[in-house]
């Protein structure tokens, strides 16, 4: 497409020739102070001459051509040669020079054409290496933020927070650090999916910044521009400066408590994220910034507390339990575990109905460790339910043993968590093992505590008939601890009712007491149920409970769990 004589010539004066004029050309300041190229006087005319000469050339070759044509009859005849000998030399010349011209026309076309591409190119390349460079700029700048930002939260990570705490160390300014552990966040990612949960943790984090800066001032120590980091989804932290203000720290500590107890609020939503906040001050809880994190983190871990200050004896306590659920799988591929068996009888004839298995742990550092020291935390951590499976694993194997001990008809009872009933296809997997064994559904008793049950009642409640569909007998433990009503009771599939062993404490000198007792008896015939009591060690409780036809008992006044082959 041709351009008209002004655009042309604006093109080619214009163009950028190196890095520093097409900077200049960017930037309006320079633009303006840049001094004017001087341009032709008329750019006009040589440019229509540069463009019409082609064609001025071309009518010249073509009139040169009609000459020659009209001339050469006569020049092949040999008439007229001499009169025309002039005008023939003179076209000759003519011819010539037009030839000429048109070469030189052709280069000059050839050449500006070259210059265009040339610039062009320039142009391209210019425009690349600024795309370049803008790439590369903004690959450092999400790598930077990427360094320091936590990925779901895009608060500044540990690292940024150890940095900064310790050039607060290097100035040796004492101050507090706050962990605030987010307990129920996995619950709630579970509930909600993980993107609705991250997406309402960072409107939490985002109100809980603006309020620590409102509230705390000049206190609050800033992390590369926020008020608080996050160490991981769960824990987040934020440091105050300390100086001589002690009892204003705790003052201000306690309102934070205030605010972290509230419900967390948005849109259609409102709940608690179960949090708990620990403190520890520098420099007398760490040597240094990973040291202070880590005892903060530890006070966090103080189960039914909203706030709670570092303390070495909490830790020592903590650091345990920790090392325990590190254990957990190494003790369940050695022999550090293994199972032993309790009787359960009926107190009318003493006689073994079925056997309870226990779990049992010696831990190579601690020795051996009860079960209510360390399952409890295994199911708050999540890593019960292979222990679960192992548990009926190992119960199935030994089962042979058990039968020739205490004779055929033998059951045996497993204790059952909420983690595995809420587990995708568990029932499937113990119908499995069951198989594998070549026993029975009805060989095993999965023994659920109330407490479980009654966490979600309704999703409990489906999960236990699928159960016991298959055939699995189910148990009630610690009935009288998880305050379940009579309905309720009613809408599971139970088979067997363990009453606690805290219904026989001083039983036989309270009337009170034994009337609790009874109507819990009458509860579990209401219902069908085997009614099983559990802690008898006493013979006079056995010679009191004998008066209840069909009752069975569990304790050591039958025996002690033992191992299958002992």
């Amino acid at each position: 497409m041709l351009l008209n004589d002004s655009q042309s010539n604006q093109f080619v004066t214009d163009v950028p020739t190196n890095r520093q004029d097409t900077d200049r050309m960017e930037s309006p300041t320079t633009s303006s102070n840049r001094t004017p190229i001087r341009k032709d006087a008329n750019p006009g005319v040589t440019s229509v001459f540069w463009r019409c000469l082609p064609l001025i050339l071309l009518l010249l070759a073509i009139a040169y051509a009609v000459l020659l044509i009209g001339l050469l009859p006569q020049v092949l005849q040999g008439q007229a040669f001499e009169a025309n000998h002039e005008l023939i030399h003179k076209a000759f010349i003519g011819g010539v020079l037009v030839f000429t011209l048109l070469l030189l026309a052709g280069g000059s076309y050839v050449l500006r054409s070259v210059r265009r591409r040339e610039r062009r190119k320039r142009l391209s390349a210019d425009r690349q290496v600024r795309h370049e460079q803008q790439v590369r700029s903004q690959i450092e700048q999400d790598y930077d933020r990427l360094l320091k930002s936590h990925r779901v939260t895009g608060k500044p990570n540990r690292a940024i927070l150890e940095e900064t705490l310790d050039i607060i160390d290097t100035g040796q300014t004492p101050y507090t650090l706050c962990m605030i552990r987010l307990s129920r966040f996995n619950e709630i990612e579970q509930a909600l999916g993980y993107r609705a949960a991250e997406e309402l943790l960072r409107s939490y984090l985002r109100q809980l910044n603006s309020y620590l800066k409102r509230r705390a001032g000049a206190r609050l120590v800033m992390i590369n521009g926020y008020g608080l980091a996050t160490v991981d989804t769960i824990n987040h932290a934020f440091a105050l400066y300390r100086e001589d203000h002690t009892d204003q720290i705790q003052d201000l500590l306690l309102e934070i408590r205030d605010w972290l107890a509230d419900n967390f609020r948005e849109g259609r939503f409102s709940f608690s994220w179960g949090p708990s906040l620990g403190i520890a001050h520098a420099p007398e809880h760490g040597a240094d910034a990973a040291g202070i994190l880590s005892s903060a983190g530890v006070a966090s871990l103080s189960a039914g507390q909203l706030l709670t200050v570092y303390d070495p004896a909490i830790a020592e306590w903590q650091y345990r339990q920790q090392v325990l659920m590190l254990d957990v799988e190494d003790g369940l591929a050695s022999n550090a575990m293994w199972l032993e068996y309790q009787p359960k009888v009926s107190i009318r004839d003493s006689k073994v109905c079925s056997v309870e298995a226990l779990i049992r742990w010696r831990h190579p550092e601690f020795g051996i460790v009860a079960p209510d020291q360390w399952i409890p935390l295994a199911e708050q951590v999540g890593v019960i339910h292979p222990v679960t499976l192992w548990v009926i694993e190992r119960a199935c194997s030994e089962y042979r043993h058990l039968v020739s001990r205490y004779g055929t008809g033998l059951s045996v009872a497993v204790n059952i968590s909420a983690v595995d009933l809420i587990h995708a296809g568990f029932e499937d997997e113990i119908a499995d093992i069951i198989a594998r064994h070549g026993m029975k559904t009805g060989d095993l008793i999965l023994e659920i505590t109330e407490t479980a049950m009654m966490t979600d009642p309704e999703d409990s409640g489906k999960i236990i008939h699928a159960l016991s569909r298959k055939g699995f007998r189910i148990a009630m433990d610690d009935f009288g601890t998880g305050h379940s009503s009579l309905g309720t009771l009613a809408s599971f599939d139970l088979d067997e009712l363990k009453i606690d062993r805290s219904f026989l404490k001083d039983i036989l000198a309270h009337p009170t007491r034994q009337r609790i007792f009874r109507a819990a008896l009458e509860l579990g015939e209401a219902l069908d149920l085997d009614v099983v009591v559990e802690g008898v060690e006493d013979e006079a409780v056995v010679c009191w409970l004998q008066q209840f036809p069909g009752l069975f008992g569990q304790g050591y006044f039958w025996g002690r769990p033992e191992p299958a082959c002992p």
